[in-house]
């Protein structure tokens, strides 16, 4: 399900050129309730402002972002945690720790006896 990209060997920039398009395109973003929202390896960059996150939480907010609005069971999201699998409990504080760290932005939202989601905006 990868989209790809010719790179012309002749050209040096051409892989630079392909990665800056890719990014710059804003391929990467999603809008929530919150404003854009884009993921990075280190945080999160919400309307423009970088959030650091741990790796956790960085884990979590990833897999949110991909599922795109979709609800996660914390069976699912516990898979993105070491020994998140074996603890709910795990799950719960790993979204807690993450809600603290967004700064009181409400970008997950808790739907009861489901999971979590991340707040996107409709269309």
């Amino acid at each position: 399900g990868l989209n790809a990209r010719y790179v012309e060997r002749e050209r040096p920039t051409g892989l630079v050129g392909c990665v800056v398009a890719h990014y710059g395109s804003g391929a990467g973003s999603v809008r929530t309730d919150a404003g854009s929202l884009e993921v990075r390896s280190g945080g999160v960059v919400l309307d423009g402002r970088f959030l650091p996150l741990s790796r956790g939480a960085a884990d979590l907010i990833e897999a949110l972002f991909l599922a795109r609005g979709r609800v996660l069971s914390r069976r699912e999201l516990g898979r993105e945690l070491p020994g998140g699998e074996r603890s709910g409990r795990a799950v719960e504080v790993a979204v807690a720790r993450l809600r603290e760290s967004l700064g009181g932005v409400d970008l997950v939202q808790t739907v009861v006896k489901r999971g979590y989601r991340l707040a996107v905006s409709e269309p």
